[in-house]
């Protein structure tokens, strides 16, 4: 047999448009073809439909209409710091499953000491609070929760601001700490995470720790951070970003409960058990980049990590072990482009995800891509190769050079991120896959099972030119809005 020869790669995205519902300011990714040796069309973000979202890239230009509404055309982006977002509980009506999108998202603008968030589905607000002891001053972080909690690092007041958002706007309800170095003091605050029943965790930059509070902000414990393989010894250094994963959250793959740290000076990702100890580390050389600067840190459904970096203009990925996976976007000021990222902020529950950088901000739905394919051959079978940037539900075909199916490999099978195996031995059947399932469990590489015997007796195909087509979707809702194709052909 001869050895399979590589020909072409491509990669197709289809967007399926329910509606016809265009808004003004929507730019829709449209179906593209990306001949190999030209760029790759990255897709582990994507943007939604315009029935979903007729706006998917808000600038100030966006911020300064909404708020003219209400009379504050002052406000304009400044200093952008943080994300939080929730579906609060106030709102939700839960015998209804198609309002399950319609979210809070709270942004700290920085520059402008004040909270901008969407008051409704159709119209944004400000908090800036009356008075000395309820104003902001170069505020970092932010988290929040169903019930309408909304705690803020004040970092420029070393303390941290409680607020309450029942349903349409924000108010105050106490501030806690100063400056100091003593258990419920701060030197900087500069990111929050809530946890399910209250617990609160501060990254409490100045001090090089995390102070854990309960739900009535009386002091629980502190982090100092345990870096090495025992556990035992290493500080925390200026932690200056965090994400939670709650065991107890209801939107959770994995049941496992962690917090996820940027320290040292926004170069190092760190996964701490909840009580300190050092689970898993990431610094940007583990990941090809010679200088990074992490912005923020968030989890998805599956646990796994999205961090913006600033100095590269992207988010990266990594799954919940800090294994890298991909990263996203370039610098510009374009679709799928960034200027100084700073804040990410993601709703588990759909994968929808949201990207604030130093003049925009951008709404994202949780992709997949389909990365590095590749033909050889393995004994006597010719091997495929590929990986994926996400959890995906994927379709892999053979086809002839007249575009017919010879040999289905996978349909429909839930493939976990990362790189993938198939074999195919040159079988013209499309019920091969129904049969190695039952005999291999279902396993990425189990189109190389035995043919059953009535197959057996069939004809290899013959040489000549065909094509690999391999086709992903997410797990996500959102799902039936994208697809990610990638075909190589190949002649054996």
């Amino acid at each position: 047999m001869e050895n399979p020869r590589f020909v072409r790669f491509r990669a197709t995205v289809n967007v399926l448009v329910v509606g016809t519902f265009v808004g003004m300011f929507l730019s829709l990714p449209v179906a593209q073809e990306k001949e190999f040796g030209k760029m790759h069309e990255a897709t582990t973000l994507v943007y939604p439909p315009a029935r979903h979202a007729p706006i998917h890239k808000a600038t100030a230009l966006h911020l300064f209409a909404f708020m003219a509404l209400i009379g504050r055309t002052d406000v304009v982006p400044s200093d952008p710091q943080a994300l939080a977002v929730t579906r609060l509980k106030s709102t939700d009506d839960p015998l209804n499953r198609m309002d399950d999108d319609d979210l809070t998202v709270y942004g700290v603008n920085a520059g402008q000491n004040n909270i901008i968030f969407n008051s409704s589905m159709q119209s944004l607000d400000v908090y800036e609070g009356r008075g000395p002891r309820q104003r902001l001053k170069r505020p970092r972080g932010i988290a929040c929760n169903a019930d309408g909690d909304v705690y803020v690092a004040d970092t420029g007041h070393d303390r941290i601001v409680r607020l309450h958002n029942p349903g349409n706007y924000l108010a105050f309800v106490d501030a806690y700490g100063k400056s100091g170095k003593k258990t419920g003091e701060f030197d900087e605050p500069s990111a929050v995470a809530l946890a399910g029943d209250g617990t609160l965790y501060v990254a409490d930059t100045g001090n090089d720790r995390i102070q854990v509070f309960d739900r009535s902000m009386q002091f629980l414990y502190v982090i100092p951070g345990k870096t090495d393989s025992l556990g035992t010894s290493g500080p925390l250094f200026r932690p200056a970003a965090l994400a939670l994963s709650d065991r107890a959250e209801h939107d959770l793959f994995y049941r496992e409960s962690f917090l996820m740290v940027v320290d040292l000076n926004n170069s190092r990702l760190l996964k701490l058990t909840t009580d300190g100890r050092f689970v898993a580390g990431a610094n940007s050389a583990d990941y090809g980049y010679p200088k990074v600067y992490l912005t923020s840190v968030a989890l998805d459904y599956y646990g796994n990590v999205w961090a913006t970096d600033l100095l590269n203009h992207c988010v990266h990925k990594f799954d919940r072990n800090l294994r890298y996976i991909t990263s996203f976007g370039t610098v510009g000021e374009g679709d799928n482009e960034f200027l100084e990222p700073r804040a990410i902020g993601i709703w588990k529950k759909l994968g929808q995800v949201f990207i604030v950088d130093k003049i925009s901000a951008q709404y994202f739905h949780i992709g997949t891509d389909i990365l590095d394919v590749n033909v050889s051959q393995q004994d006597s079978a010719i091997r495929f190769d590929f990986a994926l940037t996400e959890r995906s539900k994927v379709l892999v075909t053979v086809l002839d050079e007249d575009d017919r199916p010879v040999a289905q490999l996978a349909t429909n099978r839930i493939l976990d991120m990362g790189r993938h195996v198939f074999l195919w031995n040159r079988m013209p059947t499309v019920e091969r896959v129904k049969r190695s399932r039952k005999s291999t469990g279902g396993t990425s590489d189990s189109a190389a099972a035995p043919f059953a015997d009535s197959v057996r007796s069939e004809l290899r195909l013959p040489s000549g030119l065909y094509r690999l087509r391999i086709e992903a979707r997410t797990t996500y809702t959102f799902s039936r809005y994208f697809t990610k194709r990638a075909e190589v052909e190949f002649a054996f």
